[in-house]
């Protein structure tokens, strides 16, 4: 029995209370299986929440919700019995589409998601981590400037507010944010300025367990957005050797998302839009979002060729030192 399933059972129980019994599925009824479904997965027979199911673990990450959907239709057919897919992880787009065909899946540590069965479970976290161990997007945005585009050392508050078009309020907050945490000191005595304490990639690796994903949340739309830089795997595929996905994805803020009606932006649809905690803009290259941005964005993604890729674009980061 593979890790993956030994983990779907631990989060079974985690979660519904109740113990999930897995075996493998014996030759007699494996037989009875079409070579597209025993070649691309490992076929096991469960028990979920005291009902009997076949349990398939998804070998070939290529296939499409809509190839799930076909495949869940063909094995429940001919078993007569509930099928249930589990996977590693997915992509939000691809647990969206998933939900929107109606595919039963379990992803540990995520989701139970099995329409058939009326079954939906996801774990209760706690989430009353102080807001304050969260980097603001301000905060960021401004880091992140730092270290690709131009150095802000020097730079009152006043000029930075100007400098990111945002209030004064707010830029103080952020800095003040910063100064709490030890990434930044301000000097003068008359007009303080703000200074890094670290330069190029100390600075990063220093911030890097208080940096957020700047994706706030995710929606699609089927415009095209071309003056939106690209985001998401998209721009992963212009900085790297990955293969171009499926679906573009594009990057906004969140002032220019509320501002569209909202016919525009809608649940499914040709184009991934990510709205940003910050202006996507304020840090692009041309029409791609900047590498630090993009990394944290896709810090979490357990695809491997992404894991991959993502080392290569931190190896390649042009780091301002200055």
């Amino acid at each position: 029995m593979s890790k993956l399933i030994e983990n779907v059972a631990k989060y079974c129980k985690k979660t519904s209370g109740q113990d999930m019994p897995i075996k493998a599925l014996d030759r007699q009824r494996l037989g009875k299986l079409p070579l597209v479904v025993t070649g691309a997965y490992r076929c096991y027979e469960a028990t979920l929440m005291g009902i009997p199911i076949i349990l398939l673990e998804v070998l070939d990450a290529g296939y499409t919700p809509k190839q799930l959907q076909k495949h869940q239709q063909i094995v429940m057919g001919l078993m007569q019995s509930h099928v249930v897919f589990t996977m590693e992880n997915a992509v939000s787009y691809h647990v969206s589409r998933m939900i929107d065909f109606a595919v039963n899946f379990i992803i540990p540590d995520k989701l139970i998601y099995v329409p058939t069965l009326l079954i939906y479970l996801r774990e209760v976290k706690d989430t009353r981590k102080l807001d304050d161990e969260v980097m603001p997007g301000i905060a960021q945005c401004l880091l992140l400037f730092h270290l690709q585009r131009d150095s802000l050392d020097g730079m009152t508050n006043k000029e930075l507010s100007e400098k990111f078009n945002m209030s004064y309020a707010s830029m103080n907050r952020a800095i003040r944010w910063l100064i709490g945490k030890g990434l930044v000191e301000l000097e003068g005595v008359k007009e303080k300025k703000l200074k890094m304490v670290d330069k190029g990639r100390e600075l990063w690796e220093r911030a890097l367990p208080l940096m957020p994903s700047p994706i706030e949340r995710i929606l699609y739309t089927d415009e095209q957005l071309d003056d939106k830089p690209l985001a998401g795997e998209s721009a992963l595929e212009s900085y790297t050797m990955l293969a171009t996905p499926e679906i573009p994805c594009k990057a906004v803020s969140k002032k220019w998302a509320s501002e569209q009606p909202k016919e525009k932006l809608i649940k499914y649809g040709e184009c991934r839009v990510e709205v940003w905690r910050y202006d996507p803009m304020l840090l692009a290259k041309g029409n791609v979002v900047d590498p630090l941005s993009l990394y944290l964005s896709l810090k979490t993604n357990e695809d491997e060729r992404v894991r991959i890729e993502l080392k290569n674009l931190i190896n390649n980061v042009k780091w301002l030192e200055d």
